[in-house]
């Protein structure tokens, strides 16, 4: 896998050769393929890492096929009718490196050297089946990685074609001249054409390149589950199971080391404890007296602070109710004087009153002998008109009204 990787690259670069090779000298000269292989090297930069990407999976892919056909011979280390010792580890290894001689080296060899190597160095068992699955998950990961270049591929890929829609989509503008259309709309499109001939090639041939990724790494996958498979069926219940009595007195100083911290923290959590519980009496006992300070000194300041808003209300209530009788004399006063100028008042209009009344009396006396005297007048008329002396009549009357009016104003001045 390892010496494949260069291999990959070279043959990729082979592959792109010989392909514009054949379109250059005419063995492709569809213009389809002129058009979206060989218009501009935006095209050439992509062509050349689709090839390169193609070639390292195709590498990988032969590499799969030869490691499948190895897997398929079936077991490599010779079967054993009971369980062997650790130390027959070393005779396993000279069998495997005879097998990798003959049919070649493959994931499964590889594998079951490392772990054999590391049973003949610990000179255990006991840890095989944790060793097994760290292999096999080194493995995976390696694996994986190998397809580290393969993605980056996929993702320069689109890159460049986006690369090509910008270059072309500039070219396009920059060739764009309004006073001669007809010129500048075939530049127009040719560089319109560029940008999206790029993009779909870049993407076309990143989907196919994906594609083949899917299908190698689906096989890989198997491939790897295949040789787990085969290599827990070589070692697991081959050798002897190591009694952990008999082995490496290092195990048992590691356990009583961690023994001997695990009571040295639980001395140190017992100790930490106790001062915390001593802290927190103290704390408890402090905070206690601290209440009790401050509810005492609550205490004063409340009945010194009501002490002295009492005094101060007091003093505000018996300088009001002063204020309240002063405004209350002074209203009685004022309303005293408003009585005795009312009834002044009063007796002023009760005798204007009976000064007007004797008035109206004397008035209607006058009314009185004005009806007497116009009854008189009345009679005397009819007497005239029944005499005749119409003339003298008048006169009487004028002088009698005249004489009336004069009785009246002076009667009204004199009222």
């Amino acid at each position: 896998m390892k010496s494949s990787f260069i291999p990959s690259i070279v043959s990729g670069g082979i592959l792109s050769v010989v392909f514009y090779g054949f379109i250059h000298r005419g063995g492709f000269q569809h213009p389809l393929v002129v058009r979206y292989f060989a218009s501009h090297p935006i095209e050439y930069i992509i062509t050349t890492m689709f090839f390169v990407g193609l070639a390292i999976l195709l590498v990988k892919y032969v590499a799969l096929f030869i490691h499948r056909q190895q897997l398929r011979q079936g077991a490599i280390l010779p079967p054993s009718r009971q369980p062997l010792s650790a130390s027959h580890a070393t005779a396993d290894i000279e069998h495997v490196l005879n097998y990798e001689k003959k049919q070649g080296i493959s994931p499964l060899t590889n594998r079951l050297k490392s772990l054999l190597h590391t049973i003949h160095r610990s000179g255990s068992t006991s840890n095989l089946n944790v060793e097994i699955r760290n292999r096999a998950e080194d493995a995976a990961a390696k694996a994986d990685t190998d397809y580290g270049l393969v993605r980056l591929i996929l993702w320069a890929v689109p890159m460049l074609g986006f690369l090509g829609t910008v270059i072309g989509i500039t070219a396009a503008l920059d060739n764009l001249d309004l006073n001669t259309i007809s010129e500048s709309s075939q530049k127009l499109s040719a560089g319109l054409a560029l940008a999206f001939d790029t993009t779909g090639l870049a993407i076309a041939l990143a989907v196919f390149l994906f594609f083949v990724q899917f299908l190698v790494q689906r096989e890989e996958t198997s491939l790897l589950s295949e040789t787990d498979r085969l290599v827990e069926m070589e070692l697991c219940g081959r050798f002897e199971q190591s009694n952990p009595q008999t082995e490496d007195d290092s195990f048992t100083t590691v356990r009583r080391m961690l023994e001997t911290i695990t009571a040295s923290i639980e001395q140190a959590a017992t100790r930490q404890t106790k001062v915390w519980e001593q802290c927190l009496a103290t704390a408890d006992k402090r905070y206690v007296q601290l209440t009790e300070q401050s509810a005492e000194t609550l205490k004063m300041s409340l009945a010194s602070a009501l002490h002295d808003s009492l005094d101060q209300h007091a003093r505000s209530l018996v300088q009001a109710e002063t204020d309240r009788l002063s405004q209350a004399n002074n209203t009685t006063k004022q309303f005293n004087d408003a009585i005795s100028k009312g009834a002044a008042s009063v007796l002023a209009l009760r005798e204007e009153t009976v000064r007007q009344t004797e008035a109206v009396r004397d008035i209607l006396g006058t009314n009185s002998q004005l009806l007497q005297l116009e009854e008189r007048l009345q009679a005397n008329l009819s007497t005239l008109a029944q005499v005749g002396n119409f003339e003298e009549t008048v006169n009487s009357l004028a002088a009698a009204i005249h004489l009336l009016n004069s009785n009246r104003r002076n009667e009204l001045r004199v009222g």
